[in-house]
């Protein structure tokens, strides 16, 4: 069979998209039958600025505030910030049920949401709030009555729970102190008029200036759908795009997969469950941070179908203890930074609320080291978040057999260290030419490996002969920018990787508004060459010209030329970094990198 370039892949499928005449890809229609486009049709992608870092927190008006600050202050990248169940009833600590749900939330704890969501939109940060699927009925009668009286619910039943209910603790399954507990309505989602006018009752938080909803308790399909749909239709900034965090679970159909993002549920601050260290309440899920990885990996795990899935970084229980664990929270950081998306949050007893600069100067220094690194690969990240629904392919590639590394797309391997006290890992290396993330030290796979992993590091290692778009750090996605990028080059035989952008905020890359850059590096005797092909495609906003500087992991390297200029370089330990190069994205252009 020949073999076809995933380049014409994405032309062909983008070409249909287009209702591009076939003329115009005669010879990419000619290839039709010689490969397989695995679509996945049900894919809806997260906004750019998702792919960032998001936070939540158990904060009122006052104190978000002041934690974005010391946010911003600490030099961390943010992104989003949601407001966790307290935004319902934070003089209460959550205590309930008094205000779940009444459509209007703590207006004395948060006296002027708009003030405070337009502090978030001027500094790039998208605003989120927590909410549920049903009404108790004990201090929240009239708006109960009148879901019940419109025929709303689905069913109303004792709910004798303490969460939100009598309880001032997110130890949920234990006993309030009311046992007789409450009436329950649950809001039927099923029903067109029920969601209509759930809709219209949560409308004015949107207008306020929310941008997107937290959903906890369900992770039904018809109660994602009406809450993403609403982020969609209200949110000031998604411009349709849409977003959601909700529990794993409700994937019995793949429709699951157009409301993103699911995250893991509420997991242990610890090690493994397989031998704990510490005590948790019954109700917390038996999921730490070794089966908080499996989740991801695991082929077995329904879960690892997620395409956009998250974790609680950190973990989100404590367990029974005053104490963190400093260890376990930069290994829980450093795994949790190559994830389709990051986001940080704990209960409200913890201390830190998994914020690094409250449990240590050395915690603080890496989250800044990671998080930055996570803001740079954002091209080379979303480009395969688009992979996620052309190639049915996603971000985190299981590797058969192995549960506790994988592939950060095609070009990354990552291997967690999971174990306490650990300082080195074994890894076991698949076949072909890797590099050492870190050290630049070339391995042969194929084999297992013992490496060096220090508190400081996480191993990764690179796929010889890639080619890795990253861009300069920004604080937040959307202050960033492609049109300056950073290539780093591993050179090998021949390689390419396809750079897929569109606008990050409306659904036009649905109708194939997207622009896709191929690079594609070639091997000549003692030459590599770089071919950046003609852009393909368009989006809103994009501009004409783009700002390259090569990074080139060898030093035998002797020249270095662009269009036959020459090209000032300078040399680094283990790399040579050029000078930038400003390209039009629409001509296509060469750069000759010569060898000794």
């Amino acid at each position: 069979m020949a073999k076809i370039s995933f380049t014409k892949i994405l032309l062909l499928f983008y070409a249909y998209l287009l209702l591009i005449p076939f003329s115009t890809f005669a010879q990419l229609e000619s290839d039709r039958n010689l490969l397989k486009i695995d679509i996945d049709s049900n894919v809806v992608l997260p906004p750019s600025w998702a792919f960032g870092v998001l936070y939540g927190g158990y904060t009122n008006q006052v104190e978000t505030i002041e934690r974005i600050n010391n946010i911003i202050a600490h030099d961390y990248p943010i992104d989003a910030y949601w407001i966790d169940s307290w935004f319902w009833s934070y003089l209460e600590k959550g205590k309930g049920p008094k205000d779940y749900i009444n459509f209007i939330g703590d207006s004395i704890s948060y006296p002027d949401r708009k003030m405070m969501w337009n502090y978030f939109s001027d500094n790039n940060i998208k605003a989120g709030f927590w909410t549920w699927d049903c009404i108790l009925k004990t201090g929240n009668e009239t708006v109960f009555n009148d879901f019940n009286e419109k025929g709303f619910f689905k069913n109303v039943y004792l709910e004798k729970g303490s969460w939100h209910n009598y309880s001032t603790t997110t130890a949920m399954y234990e006993k309030g102190n009311e046992a007789e507990g409450t009436l329950c309505g649950n809001i039927d989602f099923e029903n067109p008029l029920a969601v209509k006018y759930f809709k219209q009752r949560m409308k004015h938080f949107f207008d306020e200036g929310a941008d997107f909803i937290k959903l906890d308790r369900t992770s039904a399909i018809p109660v994602c759908k009406a809450v993403f749909e609403m982020t969609q239709q209200f949110g000031l900034e998604t411009k349709g795009r849409g977003f959601i965090l909700s529990h794993t679970g409700g994937m019995d159909k793949d429709e699951y997969k157009k409301y993103p993002t699911k995250w893991t549920d509420d997991t242990r601050s610890d090690w493994t469950v397989e031998k704990s260290t510490k005590e948790f309440n019954s109700w917390v899920p038996h999921i730490a941070l070794k089966e908080n990885i499996a989740m991801f990996t695991d082929p077995n795990k329904e879960s690892s179908k997620i395409p956009f899935l998250t974790n609680d970084l950190g973990g989100f229980d404590m367990g029974k203890t005053d104490k963190v664990d400093e260890e376990l929270y930069i290994r829980w950081m450093q795994f949790s930074m190559f994830t389709p998306i990051v986001e940080v949050f704990s209960q409200p007893e913890n201390p830190t609320s998994n914020l690094a600069y409250k449990y240590s100067k050395r915690a603080d220094k890496l989250f800044i080291q990671y998080s930055h690194l996570r803001m740079q690969l954002f091209p080379y990240i979303y480009s395969y978040a688009h992979h996620t629904r052309i190639e049915a392919k996603q971000i985190i590639r299981k590797i058969p057999g192995r549960l506790y590394e994988y592939n950060f797309g095609n070009e990354l391997l990552i291997a967690p260290v999971y174990e306490q006290g650990a300082i080195s890992r074994e890894i076991d290396l698949p076949e072909g030419k890797w590099i050492n993330f870190w050290t630049d030290e070339i391995v042969e796979g194929n084999r297992k490996i013992f490496v060096d992993a220090p508190i400081d590091v996480i191993p990764i290692y690179v796929k010889s002969g890639a080619i890795i778009p990253m861009r300069n750090y920004n604080r937040s996605i959307e202050s960033g920018t492609n049109d300056s990028l950073i290539i780093h080059i591993y050179p090998d035989e021949n390689s390419e990787f396809n750079l897929i952008e569109d606008d990050g905020v409306s659904n036009d890359y649905l109708k194939g508004n997207v622009a896709i850059t191929d690079f594609e590096i070639r091997r000549i005797k003692n030459r590599y060459v770089l071919e950046i092909k003609p852009i393909i495609g368009s989006y809103s906003g994009m501009k004409s010209n783009r700002v390259l500087k090569l990074i080139i992991h060898s030093r035998i390297i002797n020249n270095i030329s662009f269009n036959d200029s020459s090209v000032k370089f300078v040399r680094k330990d283990t790399f040579i970094e050029t000078e930038f190069i400003t390209i039009n994205k629409r001509r296509g252009d060469f750069i000759a990198i010569d060898f000794e």
